[in-house]
């Protein structure tokens, strides 16, 4: 009996050795912003405040802090991913293993909460600018595009529905909508491959395609044609090291190119966080970086401005994700200026920033996916 009693003492103070040295690790090592499998912001210890702590969503996000900053989170999920993987599994970590060599990530559902927060963030913005126009993209993923490429008996949610409340919300509030649905969807059937097949973004064609069909509603004016051309061939995006899914199909990462040189109008980009200036849109040495699809732009920035010599002063601010980066190179030949911010890292007011740049105009643009899983909208917002 006195055995077992000390093994017992002795596994207990083990355990609790374990989390005190747990805690003093996680305590000491600086926390994570950004998980690249995941593709997601992770989140942040957070601020103390009275509305949060009351209704309840400090402790969610206390809580959420906890789980995203865990000891070891990237090798446990991967350990997770490996035995899920090994089992013959065609869903793993949120996403689906489809036809074709594609993985498609599943639907984000968004809360009830986060949906009303970002609505009504966005109608607040609107009625501090009513004569400027502004417009909303939210761009599909493939899970609603490509699903005829789901596995049989795969039910994600509807994302479309989502997009249908947000897009009702946006223009109760005063928003242009840029739904490319349909222009996706069309294009997809048409045989022009609009999503990579390991990775979420959209391809540099479905990037053309949405931005021909925004050109229309945004009153840009104008006939230059691009190419897209191939400069990189075994591309494997952030899906696959995410799924653990061996099977994707590597691509090809285009980029554009004017088909008349002559039209072409050389930009000037600014990164206010690194002092650097280029008129290279493109960071080919990206290439060879796990992420080769920073090739567009690089990494992430809290801002920056692009600035080109057009005959219009249109005057763009672009609030972003990672999806706007392929389609940027498009707008920029429309624009005077185009300041893009990205929320996730923006912390400075925007209203004096937009009168500091002398923007005209704004455009919103996010895939759904980013847009219902990431709360920095709203924040940057309602800052």
């Amino acid at each position: 009996m006195n055995e077992k009693k000390n093994f017992n003492r002795i596994m207990g103070i083990v355990f609790m050795t374990v989390l005190i040295g747990m805690f003093c690790f996680n305590a000491l090592i600086p926390d994570s912003e950004i998980s690249e499998s995941e593709n997601r912001a992770l989140q942040q210890f957070p601020g103390f405040s009275v509305a949060e702590y009351m209704d309840g969503s400090l402790e969610t996000k206390l809580e959420n802090y906890a789980n995203d900053q865990f000891l070891m989170r990237g090798p446990f999920i991967r350990l997770k991913t490996a035995m899920d993987v090994s089992a013959g599994a065609v869903y793993s970590n949120g996403v689906w293993k489809s036809q074709d060599g594609y993985l498609i990530e599943d639907t984000t559902v968004p809360t009830d909460d986060r949906m009303e927060a970002d609505a009504q963030a966005l109608a607040a913005f609107r009625k501090k600018y009513p004569k400027m126009r502004m417009y909303f993209l939210l761009a599909p993923n493939a899970v609603s595009i490509m699903g005829d490429k789901l596995p049989y008996g795969a039910q994600p949610e509807d994302q479309n529905r989502y997009m249908d409340e947000m897009f009702a919300a946006t223009a109760a509030a005063g928003y242009t909508n840029i739904d490319v649905r349909d222009t996706l969807g069309k294009a997809a059937t048409d045989g022009i491959q609009v999503y990579y097949r390991t990775d979420h973004h959209w391809t540099t064609d479905g990037a053309y395609e949405a931005f021909k069909y925004a050109k229309g509603i945004m009153g840009i004016k104008g006939d230059m044609v691009f190419e897209t051309v191939p400069v990189a061939n075994r591309f494997v995006g952030t899906l696959a090291s995410k799924s653990g899914f061996a099977n994707g199909r590597a691509d090809a990462i285009k980029l554009a190119r004017p088909a008349d040189s002559k039209q072409y109008k050389h930009s000037v980009i600014y990164y206010e966080d690194t002092k650097e200036k280029t008129t290279a849109f493109y960071k080919m040495e990206n290439l060879n970086l796990k992420d080769a699809y920073t090739v567009f732009g690089g990494s992430n920035h809290p801002v920056y401005t692009i600035k080109t010599p057009t005959s219009d002063n249109r005057r763009l601010l672009l609030v972003k994700d990672s999806y706007a980066n392929s389609m940027i190179p498009f707008l920029s030949q429309y624009y005077r200026e185009i300041v893009v911010v990205d929320p996730r890292y923006y912390y400075d007011n925007l209203a004096e920033l937009m009168a500091l740049e002398s923007v005209n105009e704004v455009m919103f643009l996010y895939n759904a996916n980013t847009y219902f899983g990431d709360d920095s909208l709203a924040m940057m917002l309602n800052n």
